[in-house]
C-alpha cells in the first residue's frame, strides 16, 4: 500500500477521498471531528499542488436523486472557512476543473453502490492521482471507494487512511500481552471480530446485550433482558476457551423507564428483571497483563446514567491505564467524549463498521485495491 509520502504530488491533480459524513441539522454541522480529521491531508495535498478535489458521500439517498438535505453544501461552507479558502461546489465529475474544488455528494450518482465500471473510469480518469483518506467506509466495494482506486493512474493512502491501518494493526499483530472489551447489544453482529480477537487476546471482556447472551451460556439466569437464543450455543462454544471475562454483578431495573435499579450478583438475576448495564470487572481486567488494550462498543444502556456506570468505570480505567488502548465506533467515541476526552486515549479510530471488520479478520475492498497499486 502506497502512502501520500510515496508520490510526487507537485502541479499534479489530485482527488481525495474522504469520509465527510457528519451529522447536520437545518444546515448546521452538529460535530465536525471527522471534518478536523480530514484537514491534515487536504493541507498536505495543497501544499504540493492547487488542484485538489474533494470527494465524499453524504448519508443515504435514492442513487441518482437529487436532495438538498442531504447535500454536501453545508461541509463545503465548513472547509470554506476551516482553510480560508474559496471552494467551487460541483454536481459531478463531467468537467473536475482545477483549483480547490468540492464534488456534491457521491451517492447522488448512479453506479457509485454498485461500483459501476463507467463511473470508477470517469471518477479516475478525472486525477493524476488519487487517494483514498476514507478508512470509515473502507469496507464497502463502491466506485470512488475501490473501482476508482483500481483505475486511477497512481493510487495511494491519505494520512488518516494510513494510521488508522498502522494503529490497528499495531493491536492486532502485537505480540505481547493484549485485552479486548467488546460490547454492544448482540453476539450475532459482533460475531466474527469476538472469535478473531480471542485468537488474538490473552482475555476478552464483554458488555452490553453481548454478555447477557454469554450469561445464558453460561447458566445464569438473564430474566427479561434483551440476549439472542439462537446464539447461546456459539457463546457457549466462546467460554470453553477460558478467555470470556463475564461481570460478576449486574444492574438490573424492571424496564427501561424505571426509577430504580439495583446492583446484584449475576446469581441472584430475578426472572422479572432487565440488566440494563453491568459492574466493570476492574479486577479481573487487571489480573490480565495487558501492554494492548482494544476496545469497541458499551457495557450498558450508558446514554441513560442509571445504566452508564459501567462503561463510565471502564472508560475512566482505559483513560488512566498505562496500556495503549485502541477504541472505535460511534457509540465508544460518543461514551468516551461523555465520561474522558479522546486525548487521553492511545488512538481512537473514526470508523465503525470498517473498524469491525478489520477487528473481524477481513480483507477490506479498499485496502485490497490500495495493496494492487
Amino acid at each position: 500500500m502506497k502512502l501520500l509520502s510515496d508520490i510526487d504530488l507537485s502541479n499534479k491533480k489530485v482527488g481525495i477521498r474522504l469520509d465527510l459524513n457528519v451529522p447536520v441539522k437545518n444546515g448546521e454541522i452538529q460535530s465536525d471531528e471527522r471534518l478536523k480529521a480530514a484537514l491534515p491531508t487536504i493541507q498536505y495535498a495543497l501544499n504540493e499542488t492547487e488542484s485538489v478535489t474533494i470527494i465524499s458521500h453524504f448519508g443515504r439517498p435514492d442513487e441518482g436523486v437529487y436532495s438538498s438535505e442531504l447535500s454536501l453544501k453545508p461541509v463545503c461552507d465548513w472547509f470554506c472557512k476551516a482553510l480560508n479558502r474559496d471552494i467551487q461546489f460541483i454536481s459531478n465529475f463531467d468537467q473536475v476543473p482545477d483549483g480547490l474544488c468540492m464534488v456534491e455528494n457521491s451517492r447522488f450518482l448512479v453506479g457509485e453502490s454498485g461500483n459501476d465500471d463507467s463511473l470508477s473510469n470517469l471518477i479516475a480518469s478525472s486525477f493524476e492521482v488519487y487517494v483514498m483518506d476514507a478508512f470509515a467506509t473502507a469496507h464497502r466495494k463502491s466506485a470512488s471507494t475501490y473501482g476508482a482506486i483500481l483505475k486511477s493512474e497512481q493510487s495511494c493512502a491519505g494520512l488518516l487512511f494510513a494510521n488508522e491501518v498502522l494503529n490497528i494493526n499495531s493491536a492486532l499483530e502485537h505480540k505481547g500481552s493484549l485485552v479486548s472489551v467488546v460490547g454492544g447489544a448482540k453476539v450475532s453482529t459482533k460475531l466474527e471480530v469476538i472469535k478473531n480477537l480471542l485468537l488474538k487476546s490473552q482475555k476478552v471482556m464483554v458488555g452490553g446485550g453481548i454478555a447477557n447472551t454469554f450469561l445464558k451460556a453460561a447458566g445464569h439466569e438473564v430474566g427479561n433482558s434483551l440476549f439472542e437464543g439462537d446464539m447461546v450455543r456459539t457463546a457457549s462454544e466462546m467460554l470453553s476457551s477460558n478467555k470470556i471475562i463475564l461481570p460478576n454483578e449486574v444492574y438490573v431495573a424492571n424496564s427501561l423507564d424505571s426509577d430504580e435499579v439495583s446492583c446484584v450478583s449475576v446469581n441472584n438475576v430475578m426472572p422479572e428483571d432487565m440488566i440494563l448495564d453491568i459492574e466493570f470487572n476492574k479486577e479481573e481486567m487487571e489480573s490480565a497483563a495487558q501492554e494492548m488494550i482494544i476496545w469497541n462498543g458499551p457495557l450498558g444502556i450508558f446514554e441513560n446514567d442509571l445504566f452508564a456506570k459501567g462503561t463510565r468505570d471502564l472508560v475512566l480505567y482505559l483513560a488512566e491505564s498505562n496500556s495503549n488502548v485502541i477504541a472505535g465506533g460511534g457509540e465508544t467515541i460518543f461514551a468516551i467524549n461523555k465520561f474522558s476526552n479522546m486525548s487521553n486515549f492511545h488512538y481512537v479510530s473514526t470508523a465503525g463498521g470498517a473498524f469491525l471488520e478489520y477487528l473481524s479478520g477481513s480483507t477490506l475492498p479498499s485496502i485490497e485495491a490500495l495493496d494492487v497499486k
